[in-house]
């Protein structure tokens, strides 16, 4: 039992090894060729398919449905993201199922439907908090802020945004970080506090730059270009339209490129230069009708209308005007409807439609309810005083913890220094006390050595005496060989 057992975890391992090996090859052409990235999917999903591996089965889905996401191609991005949903609970795949919720929501936002849109997230965040996936739900958070922003209910925007943003600034995730700072300066820049709408900016801009995010800077510099024309600094506003349309045309960035097109004919609609105006305008249509964008169409509509308006071509402008306002009412665009329906009042009044310019200038009117804005600002100040409250509280528990470390880290040196002190001094006297006692042992051994030499010299003297003594006694050789000869007959 037990070995078949380990026969079956070394299998799924080897299989895991497999798929994650094929992963790697969609990876490496996802960004390059779009036919290669199907081809590495299809490998997967034939496998998975063959294998009844539903858990990589789900997977391969939800990244084709991305592929169609990203290609516009939002009824197939569809087929597979229900595929994907009726197959990731078998296969126990949550971040598969959140995904797919997240595309829905994502498709379903930017066709204007924000009933689908909020569904869908509010679908992700469920898995999400079942399977404790922090990081999943604060990045809906961001997500829900966006779909509440476009229907106009800008304090529930930002609500959402400063809940989302310390999770992301205490996880040290710098994309969405940028993200909510660059949602919540626009929620400002839309209820007219320019300053506070710069200041969050300009802190997205500090991020997106040292992070090196090209599609992220783009939205900044355009986002900043804004800001600058509201404030009446024409100049300015046209270096960031011009840098976010040099970086997204380099990065092929068509989103960002379209909306820069259309914020500079916006531009030049306000510097009066219509013909050039209605040039980008008409290029921006083109693109936004080409990828189905009905939010951008909005704008572009608005635009136009301007333009014709101004132009005095009427019936030109109430076309676009027209189209607009129908289209804001279909995506639940509230901004777009009141301006569209302001344009229409102007378009009536010049055609002297008295009736229908008193129609749409109430609409208008009811639209542009200040006292509800100065609401909202309020609320969204408090937000925000509370969060950098909640800053300044967590700043100071960092600066007490640093301060007791350093305290404790200070008594630990002192305590160390104190030891190594009392141990350097009995190192000391041990070494004097070793060094006096050596000395007094030198002494005494180099009084000795005296001695002796003092005795060996006596004694040497004293041999050296007795043998003058015994040669003095002693007959010479000459005297013994005289006595000899003496003796001979």
């Amino acid at each position: 039992m037990f070995k078949t057992l380990l026969f079956f975890a070394q299998s799924n391992l080897k299989d895991s090894a497999v798929y994650n090996k094929l992963f790697k090859e969609y990876e490496a052409v996802t960004s390059t060729d779009r036919s290669k990235a199907f081809t590495a999917l299809n490998k997967i999903e034939k496998k998975s398919t063959a294998e009844n591996n539903f858990y990589y089965l789900s997977e391969a889905l939800v990244y084709k449905a991305i592929l169609y996401y990203y290609d516009n191609n939002y009824d197939s991005a569809k087929f597979f993201i229900n595929r994907s949903l009726a197959l990731a609970p078998k296969g126990n795949n949550a971040k598969a199922q959140m995904r797919a919720y997240n595309l829905l929501g994502a498709i379903y936002y930017n066709q204007g439907d924000f009933k689908n849109t909020e569904k869908y997230y509010n679908e992700k965040i469920k898995v999400a908090e079942k399977n404790n996936d922090t990081a999943a739900i604060y990045g809906t958070y961001y997500n829900m802020g966006l779909v509440y922003f476009q229907q106009g209910n800008y304090l529930k925007s930002a609500d959402y945004n400063f809940k989302a943003l310390p999770y992301f600034e205490r996880m040290k995730d710098t994309f969405n970080t940028i993200s909510s700072l660059q949602s919540i300066g626009f929620t400002y820049m839309n209820l007219d506090d320019v300053p506070s709408s710069i200041k969050f900016y300009t802190k997205a801009l500090s991020l997106a730059r040292a992070y090196k995010d090209k599609y992220q800077l783009a939205g900044i510099y355009i986002d900043l270009a804004a800001a600058q024309g509201t404030v009446n600094k024409p100049d300015s506003e046209l270096y960031y339209l011009d840098l976010a349309l040099k970086l997204s045309s380099k990065e092929k960035d068509d989103f960002h490129f379209t909306i820069a097109l259309n914020n500079k004919a916006d531009h030049y609609l306000r510097e009066k230069n219509y013909s050039q105006a209605l040039i980008l305008s008409k290029e921006a249509e083109k693109l936004n009708l080409k990828n189905d964008r009905k939010l951008m169409l909005c704008e572009v509509y608005s635009n136009i209308s301007n333009v014709y308006y101004h132009l005095n071509k009427f019936d030109s402008a109430l076309k676009y005007a027209n189209k607009g306002y129908v289209m804001g009412v279909e995506v639940q665009q509230a901004k777009m409807v009141r301006l569209c329906a302001k344009t229409l009042a102007f378009i009536y009044e010049g055609k002297k439609n008295s009736d229908s310019a008193l129609k749409y200038y109430k609409m208008y009117s009811a639209f542009n309810d200040t006292l509800k804005k100065e609401s909202q600002l309020r609320g969204i100040a408090q937000k925000e005083f509370l969060l950098e409250k909640q800053n300044q509280e967590t700043l100071r528990a960092q600066e007490k913890l640093l301060a007791d470390t350093r305290l404790e880290k200070q008594k630990q040196i002192n305590l160390i220094v104190i030891v190594a002190s009392i141990l350097l001094t009995i190192f000391l006297i041990i070494g004097v006390v070793n060094y006096s006692q050596k000395q007094k042992a030198n002494a005494l051994v180099l009084a000795q050595k005296k001695l002796l030499e003092e005795k060996q010299k006596e004694i040497l003297d004293s041999i050296n005496y007795a043998s003058r003594i015994q040669n003095s006694l002693m007959p010479t050789d000459k005297y013994i060989e005289k006595s000899l000869k003496k003796l001979k007959p």
